[in-house]
């Protein structure tokens, strides 16, 4: 997968260059080839390799991301609001 990423980037910045396409779209093709290659290559050295361990780091992973959602829920929730002791008051004018 690496490879194939590193070799269609490399295309596609050859292709860039072979056509005359402006300097800027020739370094955000490189950009991307590097940081897709480098993407990969991270979660490469980071996924486990056996199933059990694989398993358990998706199951951590859904049971973080429940766990925000849940957060990000109660936050939409709108609070009670009180005012404030020495807040200015709409049409007083002091």
């Amino acid at each position: 997968m690496l490879g194939g990423t590193v070799l269609g980037g490399g295309g596609a910045i050859g292709a860039l260059a072979f056509v005359g396409a402006p300097w800027w779209a020739v370094a955000v093709a490189v950009v991307l080839t590097i940081t897709a290659a480098f993407g990969i290559l991270t979660a490469l050295v980071l996924m486990p390799s056996d199933s059990e361990h694989k398993r358990d780091l998706w199951l951590a992973a859904m049971r973080y991301r429940d766990r925000r959602s849940q957060r990000t829920e109660q936050r939409k929730v709108p609070a009670s609001r009180k005012p404030r002791k020495h807040a200015p008051q709409r049409g007083c004018t002091e």
